[in-house]
């Protein structure tokens, strides 16, 4: 990753993660079944799955998240789909279609998918949600931004 975020960053991103839940998704829904209904990790393994064969060819970072979040609800079950996809499409709707993000536009794009969790999912930090790890992740990136550090930290 440079010192902006592109649409390879964005689509790698995507392809990355999607790489780390397949790998771990028998973990995932094991540890859902203990609390849940035990389908999160085969889930969102599937909603990814998804959002990297939706990956548009030629389109700005923004356009590529948005891509993105749209697949993740529509192939994602269960409450978490409809979390993660918001998140995609709002940092993709925050970004635009600009061509490259800055530090800060890509922590502003940040800020936007954890608003539109919390919204979503009507929860608040502490809520023993993902909220509590997105919030201080996002914050976290906001202040290396405003340090003056790079996409790349």
């Amino acid at each position: 990753m440079s010192g902006t975020f592109t649409a390879a960053d964005a689509a790698a991103w995507i392809r990355r993660a999607a790489e780390l839940v397949t790998a771990d998704a028998d973990r995932l829904t094991r540890l859902d079944a203990a609390v849940g209904d035990g389908d999160h990790g085969l889930n969102l393994d599937r909603g990814l799955a998804a959002a990297v064969a939706a990956l548009p060819a030629d389109a700005p970072p923004g356009r590529v998240l948005m891509a993105a979040g749209r697949a993740v609800v529509s192939k994602t079950g269960g409450a978490s789909g409809p979390l993660y996809g918001t998140a995609l499409r709002r940092a993709g709707k925050s970004l635009g279609d600009a061509a490259e993000a800055s530090a800060t536009q890509l922590g502003e794009a940040l800020a936007a998918a954890v608003a539109g969790v919390r919204e979503l999912g009507e929860a608040q930090v502490g809520d023993k949600t993902m909220l509590d790890a997105l919030t201080p992740a996002a914050a976290a990136f906001a202040e290396a931004a405003d340090a003056g550090r790079g996409v790349a930290g």
